[in-house]
């Protein structure tokens, strides 16, 4: 591999602690050599990186007037600058008083506890991708399995925010004293943590989770977020799950738009999920357009909080843990679905929501019957 003649010349500035750092994201082609690139990366002022070997890219980290020249190398598929993507749910309730061995109305709704005797998604890989766990909770901790802090990895993925929790508890919580039960019940939960407690995360942090996901062999992973700007190096990671049999299901978005869905429930390898409410109908903050497979219960769902407490929320990031969930039932039972007929199961045995001529609300009960004829 043949690098530039300046390779070897020592940087063309002096590095200023105090200049903003800027994240970039590149994707390098298969047949570089990854300790070449790293060394490239530090002659371009590069002063951080990660490489993240399942999705062939690498994260560096420049000081704000670092060379162009890194543009123009032969290794580099392309580049993408690295941009926030923040977690916004259009309601969120007070802490709610205990309600005791009562199933939530949304697993109730989808019809999962109908089929419990057969399946609770028993050891089924769970990732989500969120603000942690708090895996101390009693609805939680007997299925938490640990998993990856991607902000601090030397600390745990705990959840000082709690909208990981909340999901968390709507996939496989397991407490009725709290009136906490998930979709699967006995489903092995994992955080990987690339949200901050302000519900705040970077593009690059994304992928790395993904990475992650890739690399300890999750069977299903929990995305409740979206951002409104397309990515090249999100999609790439995504098809690159996808190709590892890892079902990804997505959040729709929460603007109220009628005709266009968030990214990544937008990409085609995702299951994008949308949001219905207590009477069935899709609520009025689901957002619904072209890449849209079905919808599930979204508005006011009661789930696990911080301080072993619960709340009710709102928005589709609510809705996809309830078809996650429903996911682990069925991979429980047939290990060996892929993402594709995993998709067109849950689509075939929807819920027809009364307005909406080509979409379902997911049915956890249908699904489990076809695969357990």
């Amino acid at each position: 591999m043949k690098m530039p003649e300046w390779f070897n010349s020592p940087p063309p500035y002096r590095h200023d602690p105090r200049q903003q750092r800027v994240r970039k994201i590149f994707y390098v082609r298969k047949w570089s050599d990854p300790r070449t690139l790293m060394r490239y990366f530090r002659q371009m002022g590069c002063r951080s990186f990660r490489f993240l070997p399942y999705l062939h890219m690498v994260i560096g980290e420049f000081v704000h007037d670092h060379p162009r020249e890194s543009e123009h190398y032969l290794g580099l598929e392309y580049i993408e600058p690295d941009i926030k993507v923040t977690i916004t749910d259009p309601y969120v309730g007070a802490v709610v008083s205990e309600q005791p061995y009562t199933v939530p109305w949304g697993v109730r709704q989808i019809e999962a506890n109908r089929v419990w005797r057969i399946s609770r998604g028993r050891a089924v890989r769970v990732a989500v991708i969120d603000t942690g766990i708090a895996h101390d909770h009693p609805a939680i901790r007997d299925n938490y399995q640990g998993g990856s802090n991607i902000l601090s990895p030397i600390f745990s993925p705990y959840d000082y925010n709690g909208h990981g929790t909340h999901v968390a508890g709507t996939i496989a919580g397991r407490s009725n004293e709290l009136g906490v039960l998930g979709v699967a019940p006995r489903a092995h939960l994992y955080a990987v943590k690339a949200f901050n407690r302000k519900g705040s995360a970077n593009l690059s942090d994304l992928l790395s989770a993904i990475n992650w996901c890739i690399e300890n062999q999750m069977q299903v992973v929990n995305m409740s977020f979206g951002m409104d700007k397309a990515s090249e190096a999100l999609r790439h990671a995504i098809q690159m799950a996808h190709r590892r049999g890892i079902v990804m299901v997505a959040a729709a978005g929460n603007q109220g738009n009628r005709s266009m869905i968030d990214y990544p429930a937008r990409y085609p390898e995702t299951i994008a999920v949308t949001a219905t409410g207590k009477n069935g109908q899709l609520a009025s903050f689901s957002n619904l357009g072209e890449g849209t497979d079905l919808a599930a219960p979204g508005d006011k769902i009661r789930s696990a909080w911080l301080n072993n407490s619960t709340r009710e929320m709102s928005g589709t990031s609510m809705s996809v843990p309830h078809v996650t969930g429903t996911v682990a039932l069925m991979l429980y039972l047939r290990s060996e679905l892929t993402p594709e007929q995993m998709r067109k199961i849950l689509i075939q045995t929807c819920e027809p929501i009364s307005g909406t001529e080509l979409l379902g609300m997911v049915n956890a009960y249908r699904c489990v019957r076809v695969l357990a004829r």
